[in-house]
């Protein structure tokens, strides 16, 4: 043989199977399960995310039930509020309620307040005829006396805000 080299191979089936199961084995007992931080920031992500819900939860049902058991739905404006001469003032009633406005002991009549039934709300705005032609500027206080549709004024209740016009 002049200088031809020849390489033989030689492939145990039987070791290579079983250093194969050797390392699966190897590879199923110990888990590649690391620490890994996003997991922990995903975790409190959603930790504050219930939190923001359920403190949001008790702020929108506090506001109703605070303003006289759940019967006033919400003041216009807010008390304390600061508004401006020409801006709605009123108050939005639960259904099944209606309501009279007062500002600083003045009565707003009936026909100079907007009121919409479907949505039990009685608002008004200051303009030319009425009792008040702009809405008078410092602190100003409401009155609403309302009452249940189905017993009427004689049985009712009242509720008062102040609020700032600038």
């Amino acid at each position: 043989m002049s200088g031809q080299t020849h390489s033989v191979t030689t492939s145990d089936s039987a070791n290579d199977t079983t250093q194969s199961t050797a390392n699966s084995a190897n590879l199923a007992a110990t888990p590649n399960r690391r620490f890994k931080p996003r997991f922990l920031a995903y975790a409190a992500l959603l930790i504050i995310a219930a939190v923001c819900i359920v403190m949001v939860a008790q702020l929108g049902t506090s506001d109703t039930t605070e303003l006289d058991g759940g019967r006033i739905q919400r003041l216009i404006p807010t008390p304390g509020a600061k508004i401006l001469q020409q801006d709605i003032i009123g108050i939005d009633m639960a259904p099944g309620y209606e309501a009279s406005l007062s500002l600083n002991g003045i009565p707003l009549p009936l026909d100079q307040t907007y009121v919409v039934p479907q949505t039990n709300q009685v608002t008004f705005k200051a303009g030319p005829g009425k009792v008040y032609d702009t809405l008078p500027a410092g602190q100003n206080c409401m009155i609403a006396t309302y009452w249940q549709t189905a017993f009427g004024p004689s049985v009712s209740s009242s509720r008062s805000w102040c609020f700032t016009v600038i």
